[in-house]
């Protein structure tokens, strides 16, 4: 009985894009969306699931100053009811929303600049008076391109994914982020999408 309980995360297995990448943490979740109720029957629709997935971007300390990248895909679902099974088809709708903000190694630069910049600031006292804070000048874009670990990725191109051995079919890139603070090692932070099929 704890044998199908208690697993060790150092004997989770991905396969894929993430098999040989060091991952430091996943994540998954899946829920039906409700369309609506009508007359007492509930019409629902296909169940979408969530993966995150979190892994060293470099295998070099950061030395700089702290940085941070991050882009949001949008993509358009579309329900196919009459397919069998039925299938949801993700649409890109665009490059998405982007920023850069301080030191990030050459990891990731926007697609396109939006010519905006201003101060970004992210400071806690939670771990005493001497914590480090970050100030920098972030710079708003359309698009980004990341060259670093475990998954690089231009939003130029497709950003459909095949299966890494969690989840339900092909995954569909969302959301980034890359956090990179002094005396560590910048953090890579993806979030897919996916469909499950009935």
């Amino acid at each position: 009985m704890a044998d199908d309980c208690c697993r060790l995360v150092g004997n989770l297995v991905l396969s894929g894009i993430f098999s040989s990448e060091c991952v430091t943490s996943v994540s998954l979740n899946a829920k039906p969306e409700i369309i609506k109720e009508c007359g007492g029957e509930v019409l629902y629709g296909p169940t979408i699931g969530s993966v995150s997935v979190s892994g060293y971007a470099d295998d070099e300390i950061h030395v700089g100053c702290p940085g941070q990248a991050a882009v949001s895909i949008p993509w358009v679902r579309r329900y196919d009811c009459d397919s069998s099974p039925s299938t949801v088809h993700f649409i890109p709708s665009g490059q998405g929303a982007s920023h850069v903000a301080g030191d990030v190694g050459g990891l990731a630069t926007l697609n396109t600049s939006l010519g905006r910049a201003y101060v970004n600031l992210s400071a806690s006292s939670q771990s005493g008076p001497v914590s480090i804070y970050m100030e920098t000048e972030q710079e708003d874009g359309y698009g980004l391109r990341y060259t670093g670990n475990p998954l690089s990725f231009d939003t130029r191109d497709s950003l459909v994914f095949s299966n890494f051995g969690i989840g339900d079919g092909d995954m569909y890139l969302q959301n980034f982020s890359l956090e990179l603070n002094p005396g560590e090692l910048p953090v890579a932070t993806y979030s897919f999408a996916f469909s499950i099929t009935d």
